[in-house]
């Protein structure tokens, strides 16, 4: 707790010269040459191994097996690569030794402004929200909207990156706004979801194997996400997550039939505190540590969240969602802003676990369905399930030297 009082107060000066240093080092890094069969990857600050960036370099090694693949790795997160792939440590020498010398770089939450891209590098943007709920960037209201989010996300955006990847016209005018982008946007789909688009239920059946699950289950995925006052008041309220599993159980039971195996994944920060929910809540297994988040989807028979972009993911399958948070009032006008009213959604709302049980019970997936495929509509969707294979042949082209163009799909 100190630390981070001590880390508040010193952070308004240690940030610009630290990123002034990194400035210098980038340009000092300049005498090495640009590696034209090396490609870099990034997800989250090294966090995992998934999201957009994990699909599109598998599908890139299929096309390039000899080329190096270097995935950015905080050594905090315990997590498997593959064996064609590099790991480089997150915010270390060889870690700026590398993104100075790739000729790609990739992320999913827009590289620092104080990277310093040369010329003949390509900078592929594809973000991680698709139709979140959440605002993000620019548009992030009221106290968490600060200087830190403008220097780092709009600058680096609009200055460096040569495409933002987008799966709808929703993400794509948030693009232009938010991150004040100003170049190509490809609605060419959301490479994580291509799975999800193609629904191959042998890929769930790898999830349910991997945990333990029995085949014959029924999965409840409930997955929601952080709070960013959580790091300011340097408090977790789990409160907000009070979803009650054994009364969810045995609705789900009488609805839909069948045995139930009920999965809680939360956030990444809260990883260490989710220890502490499953010890008072045994009937539920804990799967915040499971890398492969689409996967899981593939797993899901029922989706629960507040308001992470994971519900809009599992929707793509058809399967039955619905949206459980406590606390939208308060998200709404003192956390950091929404893009849509909750009742907009396509997915039943509950605020408490009453309403919750009765939307289960009321459920009508004719109803729902229609409701999800207006709003997919509304949003502009566009997931082809081959996203991942149409920016890694284009990667494939820059890198053998090919002239690569992006289509721009959003003016």
């Amino acid at each position: 707790m100190m630390k981070q009082k001590i880390w508040k107060l010193v952070r308004p000066v240690v940030r610009p010269l630290g990123g002034a240093i990194i400035i210098v080092l980038f340009y000092l890094l300049r005498i090495f040459p640009i590696k034209k069969n090396k490609v870099l990857a990034c997800v989250s600050g090294g966090r995992r191994y998934d999201d957009n960036q994990k699909f599109i370099m598998e599908e890139l090694h299929k096309l390039i097996p000899d080329l190096d693949i270097v995935w950015v790795k905080d050594p905090k997160y315990e997590y498997e690569l593959p064996t064609w792939m590099r790991p480089v440590k997150w915010r270390s020498w060889q870690w700026l030794y590398e993104y100075a010398t790739a000729k790609i770089w990739t992320n999913n939450c827009c590289e620092p402004d104080y990277f310093v891209k040369r010329k003949g590098q390509l900078y592929v943007e594809t973000w991680h929200g698709g139709l979140g709920i959440k605002k993000v960037s620019g548009d992030i209201i009221g106290e968490y909207a600060a200087g830190r989010t403008k220097t780092l996300f709009l600058k680096n955006a609009s200055d460096m990156a040569n495409v933002f990847i987008s799966n709808s016209d929703h993400l794509s005018v948030i693009y232009r706004r938010a991150f004040q982008f100003h170049g190509p946007i490809w609605k060419c789909g959301y490479p994580k979801n291509d799975m999800l688009v193609q629904n191959n239920p042998e890929e769930g059946m790898k999830a349910r194997k991997d945990l333990g699950i029995p085949f014959d289950h029924k999965v409840l995925l409930y997955a929601p996400t952080w709070r960013l006052r959580f790091t300011q008041e340097q408090h977790i309220d789990m409160n907000v997550y009070d979803l009650d599993i054994q009364r969810l159980k045995k609705t789900l039971t009488n609805k839909f039939g069948g045995e139930w195996t009920m999965l809680i994944r939360f956030h990444p920060s809260l990883r260490l505190y989710a220890k502490g929910y499953q010890e008072t809540r045994p009937e539920v297994m804990d799967v915040t540590d499971y890398q492969d988040m689409q996967r899981l989807l593939m797993a899901t028979d029922v989706m629960i969240s507040d308001y992470s972009s994971c519900i809009f993911d599992a929707a793509l399958r058809r399967i039955p969602c619905f949206t459980y948070a406590t606390d939208f009032e308060q998200y709404k006008y003192e956390e950091r802003g929404v893009y849509y009213e909750m009742e907009e959604l396509p997915f039943p709302y509950a605020k408490n676990n009453d309403e919750l049980e009765q939307n289960v019970k009321a459920f009508d997936m004719e109803d729902y369905l229609k409701k999800w495929d207006a709003f997919t509509v509304r949003m502009g969707l566009n997931e082809t399930g081959h996203a991942a294979k149409d920016i890694a042949e284009k990667m494939a082209d820059y890198l053998n030297g090919k002239k690569v163009t992006w289509q721009n799909d959003f003016e």
